[in-house]
């Protein structure tokens, strides 16, 4: 599994984490992440994660190069200086553009949930806001009528992007744990049960990049990736993604 360097710096790196791959290692179980394959293309360097995806999410992800640089773009990121946007296929079609300011917190804090990791619009928890435009809408063969949409966060929560389109009624086009009764998630990972053919990776995608870095301003954007663009296109890929799929940060 391959990881471009789509723009570097001697100070940081933008990089494409292809849908699949675990930014850093969850168990010691020898699997091979991101952090791992950017330490042997940069071997000797102080290398450190910026911004974090989730196995199944492909895109853009800022890496600093020496300690004090990542220091101080950790902080950038605290900051929410340094801005992200995604482009995600959803069910149905949101409006043309709105900003979904509704708060977020670990749904099994507060109801039954068979999923640990699973967020949820709880009234006066974590404050969480993601601005959207709805770019598209058409109707596919199967899945009936989808959108592309550009999403931007002002806050940082755990999927945050994926839990506040579930809650608008416009979940991400094969999520397995928003918009899904628990047992799709259960099933998925169970390695005793058999779904065949499997369900593509969600279709969420890290596509904006930008940030003021020694006071010149730097973009990097890219387009959807192939299997999103072929679902778009009215096909129903498939794709294994994750052999263990835990569910990390959005």
């Amino acid at each position: 599994m391959s990881v471009v360097v789509v723009l570097e710096h001697a100070d940081w790196l933008i990089v494409d984490k292809p849908a699949g791959l675990l930014v850093h290692p969850t168990r010691p179980d020898g699997t091979i992440t991101l952090i791992d394959h950017l330490r042997e293309m940069y071997p000797n360097e102080f290398l450190s994660l910026i911004s974090r995806l989730d196995r199944e999410t492909s895109g853009l992800l800022l890496v600093g190069r020496g300690k004090e640089n990542a220091s101080t773009l950790g902080k950038m990121q605290q900051r929410r200086e340094i801005h992200k946007s995604y482009l995600a296929l959803v069910h149905g079609r949101p409006p043309e553009s709105g900003l979904i300011d509704q708060p977020l917190d670990r749904l099994g804090k507060h109801q039954l949930s068979r999923i640990y990791m699973r967020q949820g619009v709880v009234a006066g928890t974590y404050p969480a806001q993601t601005e959207y435009k709805t770019v598209e809408t058409r109707t596919h063969p199967t899945l009936g009528e989808i959108s592309i949409v550009k999403a931007t966060p002002k806050t940082g929560r755990l999927h945050q992007i994926r839990a506040h389109f579930e809650h608008i009624g416009c979940p991400v086009v094969n999520d397995k744990i928003y918009g899904q009764p628990d047992n799709v998630f259960i099933d998925y990972i169970d390695k005793a049960t058999r779904n065949e053919p499997k369900m593509a990776r969600h279709s969420l995608h890290s596509s904006k990049l930008s940030f003021i870095w020694l006071d010149l301003p730097f973009l990097c954007e890219i387009n959807l990736p192939s299997d999103l663009s072929a679902i778009w296109a009215g096909s129903d890929p498939t794709s294994d993604p994750a052999a263990h799929p835990a569910e990390l940060s959005v």
